[in-house]
C-alpha cells in the first residue's frame, strides 16, 4: 500500500516537474516569438525611415533642377514635388514625378524624367498658361534659398485639380 502511495506521489510530482518544464518552455519559446516580432518591426521602422530620408533627398534634388530650369514672373518660393512612379518590369519603363510651383493648378509639370539616382533629365509637359517657361540652359546661380520644398501626393488627393 505504501508503495502505491509512494509511486502515485512519484507520477504526481513527474507530472508536476514535466507540466512547470513545459511550461517554461513554452513561455520561452513566446517570449522569444514576440522578440523577434520586436526585432522585425524595429527593421521596418529603420528600412521606411531610410527610405524617408532617401525621398526626401530626392525632392531636394528634383526642386533644385526645377529652380535651376524653370523661370517666371514671380520667384519661385514653393515646389510640391510628388511622389517618384517607376513604369514597366523592374523600372524599365523609366521613372518620373511631378511638382507644383507655387501652390497654383496652372503651373504643374507633370512627367519630369528622373534617372535611378533620382536626378532629373527631362523637362516634363505644362499648362499653355504656366507662369513658369522651361529654360534649356541651366540657371546655375540659382539654388533653393527661400524655396519650401514640400511632398505632394498627386492629383488624385489634391482639391484643385477637381
Amino acid at each position: 500500500m505504501q508503495r502505491k502511495y509512494k509511486l502515485v506521489m512519484i507520477v504526481v510530482i513527474s507530472l508536476f516537474l514535466i507540466g512547470g518544464a513545459s511550461i517554461a518552455i513554452i513561455k520561452e519559446v513566446e517570449h522569444l516569438r514576440i522578440e523577434r516580432q520586436n526585432c522585425q518591426k524595429a527593421e521596418s521602422i529603420k528600412e521606411s525611415k531610410k527610405e524617408v530620408k532617401e525621398q526626401a533627398k530626392a525632392r531636394q534634388k528634383i526642386a533644385l533642377w526645377v529652380v535651376q530650369h524653370y523661370e517666371g514672373a514671380e520667384p519661385i518660393k514653393t515646389i510640391e514635388v510628388g511622389k517618384i512612379y517607376t513604369y514597366g518590369i523592374l523600372g524599365s519603363g523609366g521613372r518620373s514625378t511631378s511638382v507644383i510651383i507655387n501652390k497654383k493648378k496652372q503651373n504643374a509639370i507633370e512627367g519630369i524624367v528622373v534617372d535611378e539616382d533620382n536626378n532629373p533629365m527631362r523637362s516634363g509637359s505644362y499648362y499653355a498658361n504656366s507662369e513658369y517657361k522651361y529654360v534649356e540652359e541651366k540657371m546655375t546661380d540659382k539654388n533653393l534659398e527661400g524655396v519650401d520644398v514640400i511632398y505632394w501626393e498627386g492629383k488624385h488627393n489634391d482639391t484643385r485639380f477637381e
